[in-house]
């Protein structure tokens, strides 16, 4: 048994298991919790008096949902309470993608009781370590709280550890037992998130390489946007004239306007400007990033110049490509000491007349001529309407034309490279309050998680996009590491149900698609858009 704490230890009050969940939370600046409509209501009345706002959803897949998009656009921990911790198995898939994206979640969940487990309680497992084991490999830090004093300290490590580095989900479980009694909760001890900071001389020998370079190059991946390197990125690539050339994940990190702008993705998924500049490049940085299969086109570019390869995570660098000069370290830590580094020795913007270049190979996008709807269609009428402020898409077959949408803003881009669920457009639309929210997913999309949208419905406000081919495409990557569109099997007709449940307005030709995507109400939207199953895509190639 512990040692008894003095009262200058904790929180000062007795409290319940329940009260001192709030109160920490309160603390680590958590303002909204997701969770589902039965969580207890001596919990949710906790959070109301330490006024935590909680966000419900019909299933804890909708609320796990939910944080994951609030944690992607707000840059911090998206937090999610499910009483009993059971009902997380609902969200194993996109707890999973999560892991893979780097973003941070907070699951809190119970267990029945830690004192006799076993008795084939009500949402219990066989043992009280099951539920942990099935999120270990997708979590990045795991505990369980058996007494009230652990609660605060606990949780606080948990948040730290799910900011600190790279970012990922943390699991927690507290017994339920703690509901029903009372003690002093430890004082919380101001843990603050760690970042690896850049080696000086590795630093040093970067801005060396930029500096003396002819033709660099840097690539921005999603660490670049984790890490809230934006603004120093761009006054590094404008002081030095370099092309910067965002994956996937990280469109917004300059202006797509930008003249230093050389497009998304690279190899057969990379922009005609871009690819251009990267064979030609004596020198690239890559910034944050995995060089994913998906926005390398399956690795398909080729570097001639020297490499320098950035992430936080030393398991991810020189995993697709050998670099000469691999960098370990928080992606805006670097970039900063790399800023400051050139910032001493050019006084003046150097001026390589790359700006000319890039205009030179850019390339209208033209599309074969075609009666029915096609991906971008609908993409090229968003672009010209600019009617948007935040994007989430659920990345498809149906949906990948959509990394060619013009993105002029930080953080207003959302979208998962690692394509292991779909639900990410759906959790962001349900939690917006902004009619220009734009959400893209696919029929596959709404399948997941119809009950989610059902319960918003309401609430919500912007225009959810369903590119909708009946779920006659995919992309497959079983034949080879290049992704291409493939024909399914199968094909589902939802009109009927997308009307009737969701108030959808169902659009085939290009005039409705263009009046739909025109009209602005202060409501969520559904489009349910019917393309023609034999579209081509700008991006990927059919097999």
């Amino acid at each position: 048994m512990s040692q008894p704490k003095r009262k200058e230890e904790t929180l000062g009050r007795e409290m319940s298991g329940h009260e001192a969940l709030a109160c920490v939370l309160r603390e680590i600046g958590i303002k909204v919790v997701f969770s589902t409509f039965d969580l207890p209501n001596f919990i949710a009345e906790a959070l109301k008096s330490k006024e935590i706002k909680v966000e419900s959803s019909p299933t804890a897949r909708g609320a796990v949902l939910m944080a994951d998009s609030f944690a992607r656009e707000n840059n911090t921990t998206g937090v999610v309470i499910q009483i009993p911790g059971s009902g997380l198995l609902q969200a194993v898939d996109v707890v999973a993608q999560a892991f893979m994206d780097s973003v941070p979640l907070l699951l809190i969940s119970s267990m029945r009781s830690y004192r006799d487990a076993g008795r084939a309680r009500i949402g219990e497992l066989k043992t009280n370590d099951d539920l942990s084991a099935v999120f270990a490999p997708i979590t990045k830090f795991r505990d369980k709280i058996i007494s009230i004093e652990e609660i605060t300290v606990n949780i606080e490590k948990a948040n730290k550890e799910s900011l600190s580095n790279r970012n990922r989900p943390s699991y927690i479980e507290v017994a339920e037992d703690l509901f029903k009694l009372k003690a002093y909760p430890l004082s919380t001890a101001g843990q603050k998130p760690e970042k690896r900071t850049p080696d000086k001389t590795t630093a040093a020998k970067v801005a060396e390489l930029l500096l003396n370079a002819t033709r660099p190059v840097i690539i921005a991946g999603y660490g670049v946007v984790a890490s809230d390197a934006e603004k120093d990125l761009r006054e590094l690539i404008e002081l030095l004239d370099i092309p910067l050339i965002s994956t996937f994940r990280a469109k917004g990190v300059i202006p797509s306007s930008h003249q230093l702008y050389a497009g998304e993705g690279i190899g057969l998924v990379g922009t005609q400007e871009g690819n251009r500049i990267l064979e030609q490049a004596d020198v690239v940085v890559a910034l944050g990033t995995r060089l994913d299969q998906l926005s390398t086109g399956g690795w398909t570019f080729k570097i001639k110049g020297n490499l320098a390869h950035n992430n936080i995570d030393g398991e991810d660098v020189g995993k697709t490509v050998m670099p000469q000069l691999p960098i370990v370290a928080d992606t805006g830590l670097f970039v900063k000491e790399v800023l400051n580094i050139v910032k001493s020795k050019v006084k003046d913007k150097i001026d390589r007349d790359i700006r000319k270049e890039i205009t030179v190979y850019r390339k209208g996008i033209i599309l074969n001529s075609h009666a029915d709807i096609w991906p971008f269609d609908v993409i090229r009428l968003l672009s010209q309407l600019k009617n948007y402020s935040k994007v989430f898409v659920d990345l498809s077959a149906t949906t990948i034309d959509s990394v060619r949408l013009p993105i002029e803003n930080t953080k207003s881009w959302f979208t998962s490279t690692s394509m292991i669920q779909r639900g990410l457009a759906l959790g962001g639309v349900a939690r917006s309050i902004d009619s220009r929210t734009i959400g893209i997913t696919d029929i596959k999309g709404i399948i997941e998680n119809l009950e989610l949208l059902q319960s918003r419905i309401d609430k919500s406000k912007g225009k959810l996009l369903i590119f909708n081919d009946g779920g006659s495409n995919y992309i497959d990557t079983s034949r080879s590491d290049v992704p291409f569109i493939m024909k399914s099997e199968t094909s589902y007709q939802l009109d009927s149900k997308l009307e009737k449940g969701l108030g959808a307005i169902t659009v085939s030709s290009y005039s409705e698609l263009k009046d739909a995507l025109k009209e602005e109400q202060e409501k969520l939207q559904v489009l349910n858009i019917k393309l023609d199953v034999d579209f081509s895509s700008i991006v990927l190639e059919r097999a």
